[in-house]
């Protein structure tokens, strides 16, 4: 090539860099309203041919307030960094992952400075699957580094799914034991199940135990350490894909692991690296984080806490379906931020390494708070009044669910919830002449009526009633779990931000003369399981100590009455009580 031929290339390729210069200054520009010096510009692409990456968000790490910007089709971005103070800063870059993609990417981060042009490469996910790996445990893992979610995890019902004593009591009998009586009396699946039935218990208990085979692990014969560890770490952030197949019972159809393996020797030694969640800006040497922005919705909870019989399509949790109609869907409100709230304070959500500081928005619970931990507050307001009519104390009763994201109660089937309410004249019980009485379930099977018999008495009960016959045999029984169930028959609980009301009138005999006094009382109680079950097996409370049964609000009326006139007639004058709300968790009878 002449001289003056290689003088004109290069002054060609000198244009032609001084015009993509300009224009990329005059992108920043706009994009920032600043001058191009204040602007982070660059490319993302593939760090194994070089290809440009399109779509992927760039931004400052840790950094949430601050603007996002997308990468064009050759890959580019200019990212406005006028709103940072430091000369220096990491920028991050994550192709949100789809599961039908041919081609994901880890998360990556590099070092920047106002004015500077980079280049981040995204490093391909692995196509190769570790086929004999096992998810590993989380002392002497994920806690090394996370040891604050660590704690938090421990404290959780998470923790402990797999050793869940009342579901193994339901399950094979063995779960917990009492000088009572054993534990094995009523309801045990395997008693009541011709082999090989798992139950599918374990698939949501104990994911880790035998993910290649989920719907095969029978409940008590979890072994390993880290299926007995239950929903850990890796059970979550191990999921590659959350589909919208909701019903399916979490790995049997709604959710899928992935395990890659590295090419190269030693690839399979680092399965358990490959991670995926919330975060788009993960740098971390010991990690292979994937953005995957199924984390932050309530599509991710859903996974095991909403599903149906399989064969019968009878419903076992609809936690997920309540929430889609319900106020928080409507307002945008994830089960993540009311059971995964934020950190109060900023911090480190690893503590190794070069972590950066977060602010409290990034950092989440990892006990999972609920409303019967006592962590989250009462789920109820109960309020209630009274008056006289006709030679009747009419008494109108409300229960509302101050919860917006779903249903009171909710969960598994045998969840169940009532109102019951009480009237007494000098303290013997006046009969209840018109209203609803209380449900067949609300007592146990034992002859006789104990304490905590309530069925028709004064009341409204709250649950999701199956039926069907055992292990597809026998007459029709309800309620039945889930398992057995070929047909929802009832559900009265009571939707989000809704009121269930009640009216009651109770008899009032004819007055002596005197003073007399009358007392009306409604409470409201909380019961993890059916009653039959709980005295069948001599429960009491849970490992976590939570009570099988709580009353979650109670309130009384107590007023003067004179007679011997028949018709009731308040001492103050007034013909009608005040309602009284329960509306702080100080309220709640524990």
């Amino acid at each position: 090539m002449s001289a003056r031929a290689c003088r004109k290339r290069v002054s060609i390729q000198a244009l032609r860099c001084f015009v993509g210069c300009m224009f990329w200054a005059a992108m920043a520009s706009a994009l920032s309203g600043t001058v191009f010096a204040q602007a982070v510009t660059g490319r993302v692409l593939d760090s194994t041919n070089g290809a440009a990456i399109a779509g992927a968000r760039v931004h400052v790490r840790a950094s949430p307030d601050t603007q996002v910007v997308l990468t064009g089709a050759d890959g580019r971005f200019v990212l406005p960094v006028t709103d940072i103070a430091a000369t220096s800063f990491q920028v991050s870059a994550a192709l949100a992952y789809d599961p039908a993609a041919a081609i994901n990417y880890e998360t990556a981060v590099v070092a920047a400075s106002p004015g500077s042009e980079v280049q981040i490469p995204l490093r391909r996910l692995a196509q190769q699957q570790n086929l004999s790996y096992q998810p590993v445990t989380v002392p002497g893992n994920c806690g090394t580094c996370h040891a604050e979610q660590y704690q938090q995890w421990l404290s959780s019902n998470h923790a402990h799914a797999a050793r869940n004593a009342l579901v193994r009591d339901l399950y094979s009998g063995d779960g917990t034991g009492s000088p009572d009586g054993p534990s094995g009396q009523g309801y045990v699946f395997l008693d009541m199940h011709a082999a090989p039935a798992s139950g599918l218990c374990a698939t949501c208990h104990a994911p880790n135990e035998r993910p290649s085979d989920p719907g095969g692990v029978k409940f008590n014969e979890v072994l390993t350490d880290a299926g007995r560890e239950g929903v850990t770490c890796t059970s979550c952030h191990q999921l590659h894909d959350i589909n919208d197949n909701v019903k399916a019972i979490h790995l049997l159809g709604n959710a899928e692991f992935r395990f890659p393996a590295a090419t190269g020797a030693g690839g399979a030694s680092v399965t358990h690296q490959y991670v995926w969640g919330p975060l788009d800006d993960i740098g971390f040497p010991q990690m292979r984080a994937l953005y995957a922005p199924v984390f932050s919705s309530s599509r991710m909870c859903a996974s095991c806490h909403e599903y149906e019989n399989p064969v019968t399509g009878a419903p076992g949790q609809e936690t997920y379906t309540e929430w889609l109609a319900s106020p928080a869907a409507s307002a945008g409100v994830q089960c993540q931020d009311c059971h995964m709230p934020s950190a109060t304070t900023p911090g480190r959500i690893a503590n190794v390494g070069q972590a950066p500081i977060r602010p409290g928005s990034q950092r989440h619970d990892h006990s999972f708070p609920g409303v019967y931990s006592g962590r989250l507050g009462n789920p109820v307001a109960l309020s209630f009044s009274a008056a006289q009519n006709a030679g009747h104390l009419v008494v109108d009763v409300a229960v509302e669910n101050l919860g917006l994201g779903h249903h009171y109660p909710t969960g598994v089937d045998v969840r169940n919830a009532f109102v019951l309410v009480e009237a007494r004249l000098d303290g013997q019980p006046l009969p209840l002449a018109e209203g609803d009485t209380l449900p067949f379930w609300v007592d146990d099977e034992v002859p006789g009526q104990q304490e905590g018999d309530y069925a028709g008495m004064a009341g409204r009960g709250f649950a999701k009633l199956l039926e069907g016959r055992i292990d597809g045999q026998g007459p029709v029984l309800s309620p039945v779990p889930f398992i057995d169930a070929d047909a929802l028959t009832a559900k009265t609980t009571i939707p989000p931000g809704e009121v269930d009301r009640g009216t009651y009138a109770f008899g009032l005999p004819p007055l002596s003369g005197g003073t007399h006094r009358v007392e009306v009382r409604a409470r409201v109680f909380y019961r993890r399981a059916w009653r039959a079950i709980a005295v069948a097996k001599n429960w009491i409370e849970n490992e976590d100590g939570e009570p099988w049964e709580r009353v979650v609000a109670d309130r009384r009326l107590d007023f003067a009455v004179e007679g011997p006139d028949p018709n009731l007639v308040l001492r103050d004058g007034f013909e009608r009580m005040p309602s009284v709300r329960v509306i702080r968790p100080a309220d709640v009878l524990d």
